[in-house]
């Protein structure tokens, strides 16, 4: 009876470490996931042969680029740039009315707006990061737990085993 209370607690902490490798593991593929996410939207463009090869992160993407789109066209007072790529804009027409000119102001503005909205979503991917983080350090607490118990359970059917064996001594 003895044998088999220490099989079903052997598998039952087996199979929990295994459970908790694969959780570490799938946070380890997810925060990997992210840094390369971070790092293609770093510089404030995304390109389909970003998007392309990173399949893994397409809803990631889709999402940045609709944050992107509503920050360009949402009014300054209400987070966004909107107003202030306007009256840029509007002085730059003002200045100089050649085609090259406001395709050039257009260009710098696109460039360090979608930096800057960069800069904002890297904040959001930090945070979504420290909960990875969090996550995968509790994680690893209750699997040193459950690998202590795992040696402790052997170790004591080690004991059982040898003191349920008989003894020789030897003819007498």
């Amino acid at each position: 009876m003895g044998y088999a209370l220490f099989a079903n607690r052997k598998i039952f902490y087996t199979n929990l470490i295994f459970t908790l490798q694969s959780r570490l593991d799938n946070i380890m593929q997810q925060k990997n996931s992210l840094l390369n996410f971070s790092a293609n939207i770093s510089d404030g463009k995304v390109t389909v042969e970003e998007i392309a090869s990173d399949p893994t992160n397409f809803n990631n993407y889709s999402e940045y680029l609709q944050g992107a789109d509503a920050y360009i066209n949402t009014p300054d007072d209400e987070g966004g740039a909107a107003t202030s790529i306007g009256e840029i804009g509007s002085m730059a027409a003002n200045q100089n009315n050649s085609e090259e000119y406001l395709a050039s102001i257009a260009e710098m503005l696109n460039t360090s707006v979608n930096q800057e909205y960069a800069q904002q979503y890297s904040k959001k991917l930090e945070v979504i990061e420290n909960q990875l983080d969090m996550q995968q350090k509790k994680i690893e607490t209750q699997l040193t737990a459950a690998q202590n118990q795992l040696q402790a359970v052997e170790e004591a059917e080690g004991q059982a085993i040898e003191r349920s064996t008989p003894k020789y001594n030897g003819v007498g």
